[in-house]
């Protein structure tokens, strides 16, 4: 395989050489992913939030400032930075600040992560088609020839055929598996910055307590309602409702001979 792949970059086969360009680019895109990922954004972050911790309830936001400056320009220690400022200027600006910056940074993470799936899969197309191309190169040689010379030169087509297919295929296995590294790192790491970014809103801007009543626990006094205006309650209203529902009652309680007797006598 190798040597066919050596024979086709000899005889300048575009496929092969295209193949090489679009993998030159995915490596230049892994390796600053991997330099962005592992040696810029990343920190250590249990040792930052601790010191950043210990110096922001001793109410040193001063050294705290510092100390995200020297730590890193970009990824947490900047969100940190910028919302240990507002909170000097103005602490209702806190929860807004962190949120912001750690909007904008996010998308920082993923950047250029999706280039590697499309340019893996253009080189094995690539690499497919250059196949396709070379075998049709060799079935339409073989018809000017003897047919001695038939099978050696089928034979020898094939064999340069398959080389586009096998470079794209090994390139497409490397930049898969880096492409899947990378995005391990990236989730990873914007796990941590979530941690991180909750943690400065708890210890920068927590949440008002909610008000409520408690009831009364087991074994505990109700609390004292005396001072609470009682509503008045109208006693007659029952001996009025009474007397309705018993005259009512009463003059249901009339007959109608009763009435036409009274009515013979008048």
């Amino acid at each position: 395989m190798w040597g066919e792949l050596a024979l086709s970059l000899q005889h300048g086969n575009g496929y092969v050489l295209s193949i090489l360009v679009l993998g030159f680019f995915a490596t230049i895109v892994m390796f600053e992913r991997i330099i962005m990922l592992q040696l810029v954004y990343h920190i250590d972050f249990v040792k930052f939030l601790a010191n950043l911790k210990k110096m922001v309830n001793a109410e040193d936001l001063t050294r705290a400032i510092t100390l995200c400056k020297n730590t890193s320009g970009t990824s947490l220690p900047h969100i940190a930075s910028r919302a240990l400022e507002a909170a000097e200027a103005d602490p209702s600006k806190v929860r807004g600040t962190i949120e912001e910056e750690a909007i904008d940074f996010l998308p920082q993470i993923d950047k250029r992560l999706a280039i590697l799936p499309a340019i893996t899969l253009m080189i094995m197309l690539v690499g497919i088609l250059g196949t396709i191309d070379s075998l049709w190169t060799a079935f339409q040689s073989i018809d000017v020839l003897d047919s001695a010379k038939k099978q050696a030169t089928l034979a020898q087509g094939i064999a340069g055929s398959l080389s586009p297919t096998a470079l794209g295929l090994v390139f497409g296995m490397m930049f898969l598996a880096g492409y899947h590294v990378l995005k391990g790192m990236a989730a990873n790491l914007t796990d941590r910055l979530h941690h991180g970014v909750t943690v400065l809103l708890n210890l920068l801007a927590p949440q008002e307590a909610a008000y409520f009543m408690p009831g009364p626990a087991h074994g505990q006094e109700a609390p004292n309602t005396s001072s609470a205006p009682r509503p008045e309650v109208d006693f007659n209203a029952g001996a009025k409702e009474a007397s309705e529902v018993h005259a009512d009652e009463s003059f249901d309680d009339v007959s109608v001979e009763d009435i036409k007797d009274e009515e013979e006598i008048i």
